[in-house]
C-alpha cells in the first residue's frame, strides 16, 4: 500500500523554486536567530552578571562596616597542610 502512494506522488509534477527561496528563508531564519540571541544574553547573562556584581558589592559594604573579610567558600585548589 505504502509503495502504491509512493508511486502516484513521483508521477506527479513537482514546480520550481522561486528564485526569492533561499534568500527569504536566510532572512527569516538569521532574524530569529539573532532574537534568540538577544534573549538569551538579556535573561541568562545579563542577570548572571547582575547577581554577582551584586554579590560583590554587598561582599564590599560588609568588609566596609565590619572591618573582616570572610570567605565562606573555595572554589579551586587548597593549599596543603
Amino acid at each position: 500500500m505504502a509503495s502504491d502512494l509512493f508511486e502516484k506522488l513521483a508521477d506527479l509534477p513537482v514546480p520550481p523554486v522561486p528564485d526569492a527561496f533561499d534568500r527569504s528563508l536566510h532572512d527569516r531564519i538569521n532574524t530569529r536567530l539573532l532574537m534568540g540571541q538577544f534573549l538569551d544574553l538579556g535573561m541568562r547573562g545579563c542577570g548572571f552578571a547582575l547577581v554577582h556584581f551584586a554579590r560583590a558589592l554587598l561582599g564590599f559594604f560588609k568588609l566596609t562596616v565590619t572591618g573582616k573579610f570572610e570567605s565562606g567558600r573555595q572554589d579551586g585548589s587548597r593549599p596543603a597542610p
